[in-house]
């Protein structure tokens, strides 16, 4: 499937919604893309007034989520979508909903800097993990971008690197968890932060396994494979053969 398919109906107003459809999910992405730059941000300096925010701003993606939602049933219950459109529809409901997911995420690392204040002004560099944190968070917010940006042009040329570095993000979220553990056995005075910090990393970690399901998402629209319990060796190979058609 290319984006030209979406303006290439006989009705005028399906090729406005799906182009309209398109257009949300990209948005919508966008707004979570700003929020993990500021969660970023919130963490790097311990800024509660950005972390506020982040919570407030929260609410937009969830409206944003329920507009493709409704937008979607409209071009059900009104239109005669084609089996390609069926895809994007599929497709659109399945990303903003990994989106919106994303959004409650970014308020988990949101609320840690909060809770940091509040607990006798810790600052989040102050407290193990927090180099971990940061660099999953990081990882987290470049696939978000690579996945919109292949999303935004249909293709999955980006997929298989996002893949893979979900896979190294697994490895270092396994690694910190071990030792955050031990210390929480060994630090007693310090169970409550270590505790916020590892609510945050899972969040992070999280967000970027929405990544990958957004990326999974987009090799069912632009090919209609269905690749979500396909094993990593098949998903690969998979991934390089589409890429090469497309190429």
């Amino acid at each position: 499937m290319e984006k030209k398919e979406f303006g290439t109906h006989i009705s005028e107003m399906l090729n406005q919604n799906l182009e309209a459809l398109f257009n949300h999910i990209l948005a919508m992405g966008g707004m979570v893309e700003r929020q993990m730059d500021n969660a970023l941000q919130a963490l790097g300096a311990s800024d509660v007034d950005k972390a506020n925010e982040i919570i407030l701003f929260d609410k937009m993606i969830n409206d944003a989520e329920m507009e493709i939602d409704h937008l979607c049933a409209r071009v059900l219950a009104r239109q005669q979508p084609t089996a390609s459109d069926l895809r994007l529809i599929l497709v659109a409901i399945r990303v903003a909903i990994d989106l919106e997911r994303m959004g409650d995420e970014i308020v988990k690392l949101a609320k840690m800097v909060i809770a940091f204040d509040r607990i006798n002004q810790v600052k989040c560099s102050e407290v193990e993990g927090y180099i971990e944190l940061v660099d999953i968070s990081s990882r987290s917010n470049r696939m978000l971008k690579s996945a919109l940006d292949d999303f935004a042009r249909v293709s999955t040329d980006g997929a298989s690197q996002i893949i893979a570095e979900e896979e190294l993000i697994d490895d270092v979220f396994a690694e910190v968890m071990s030792q955050l553990k031990t210390s929480l056995q060994s630090k007693p005075d310090c169970f409550e932060c270590l505790m916020e910090m590892i609510i945050a990393l899972r969040a992070a970690e999280r967000v970027s396994d929405h990544a990958r399901n957004i990326v999974e998402s987009i090799v069912y629209l632009v090919n209609g494979h269905d690749v979500r319990n396909m094993d990593e060796e098949r998903l690969q190979t998979l991934l390089t053969k589409l890429q090469a058609e497309e190429g």
